[in-house]
């Protein structure tokens, strides 16, 4: 299977990401980032029953946090029987939309990035469920954040990207940094450097131009400058 894009305004979208080695995935991303073509990504894990996830290699987890810190903002579209590794590289995105019936399959457990997204108690219920989440599971435990009718997490995710993509690109990549490296910073670190990133956003010109359509009452237009 190979990596293939398609563009629909400011959204890209990424196929084939299942069954390539999520390095292939975090160099795509990456190119996307610097062509300043994209300001969101759907990447589309909506994997058939007959093409489980065991085709793709085992992923990397510095690959994979390379993948969380990468700087568009990233949907998953999941459908079908999701195991490891396409579903580590689901948990590596910053939103998560998935098929109402969906099956999500944990091979491993306790995992930094799903203490992060399950916490806790999240986690404990997925040792329950012996790693197994149905698609409303998911979204109790807060895995994925909307649950679309059968056939549709696809277009679920790229209508959450296109909202993405109506905000200003400066912010929503300092947003994105902020939330994920600031969790895993002390609190008062975390504040300090989301402070500063909002500093550095003040010097923009999508800033000045958010202020100006609002005092003249139209849409912005931001330019990502």
């Amino acid at each position: 299977m190979t990596l293939a894009v398609s563009h629909e305004g400011f959204v890209a979208t990424v196929s084939g990401a299942a069954g390539v080695p999520a390095a292939d995935v975090l160099e795509l991303l990456l190119a996307l980032a610097a062509e300043d073509a994209a300001r969101a990504v759907v990447l589309d894990l909506t994997v058939p029953p007959a093409e489980a996830s065991e085709a793709a290699e085992p992923a990397d987890p510095s690959v994979l946090r390379a993948v969380e810190l990468s700087p568009l903002p990233l949907v998953a579209a999941l459908a079908g029987e999701i195991t490891s590794p396409v579903l580590d590289l689901a948990c590596a995105a910053d939103i998560r939309t998935c098929d109402e019936a969906a099956v999500l399959r944990f091979v491993t457990f306790g995992t930094r990035r799903q203490m992060i997204l399950l916490g806790q108690a999240g986690t404990v219920d997925l040792l329950r469920r012996g790693g197994r989440f149905d698609a409303q599971a998911a979204f109790m435990a807060g895995f994925v954040t909307h649950v679309a009718a059968s056939g549709d997490a696809l277009a679920d995710a790229r209508a959450v990207a296109a909202t993405i993509t109506a905000r200003g690109p400066i912010a929503t990549r300092m947003a994105k940094e902020a939330v994920w490296r600031g969790l895993e910073m002390p609190l008062a670190q975390a504040l300090r450097f989301e402070t500063d990133l909002t500093l550095l956003l003040q010097t923009t010109k999508d800033r000045a131009e958010g202020v100006q359509a609002f005092l003249e009452k139209r849409p912005p237009s931001f330019t990502g400058s």
